[in-house]
C-alpha cells in the first residue's frame, strides 16, 4: 500500500507538468471503444502514458557527439575568464 500512495503521488504531477497531452483522452477512446463517453483521463491513462514515455526514452539514440573533459574545462575556463 505505501508504494502504490508514492506511485500515485509521483504519476499525477508528472502528467500534470509533463506528461499531459490533448489528444490522450481521444486516443484512449479510439483504443477502448467501450469509452464512447470518456471525457477525462483515469490513473491507469496516466501510468500507461508514463510507461510509454520511459521506454521511449531507454530506445532514444544517444547523442552523436559528446564533449570530451577537456573540452567541458575549456568552455568552464573561458566562462570563468569572461566573468572578470
Amino acid at each position: 500500500m505505501p508504494l502504490g500512495m508514492i506511485c500515485l503521488r509521483l504519476t499525477i504531477p508528472w502528467y500534470a507538468t509533463t506528461g499531459h497531452s490533448p489528444h490522450d483522452t481521444a486516443e484512449r477512446r479510439a483504443r477502448a471503444r467501450w469509452y464512447t463517453t470518456k471525457t477525462e483521463l483515469s490513473f491507469e491513462d496516466m501510468v500507461i502514458k508514463l510507461r510509454r514515455v520511459i521506454i521511449a526514452e531507454l530506445f532514444r539514440p544517444q547523442a552523436l557527439y559528446q564533449a570530451t573533459p577537456e573540452e567541458t574545462r575549456a568552455v568552464l575556463a573561458a566562462c570563468a575568464a569572461a566573468e572578470t
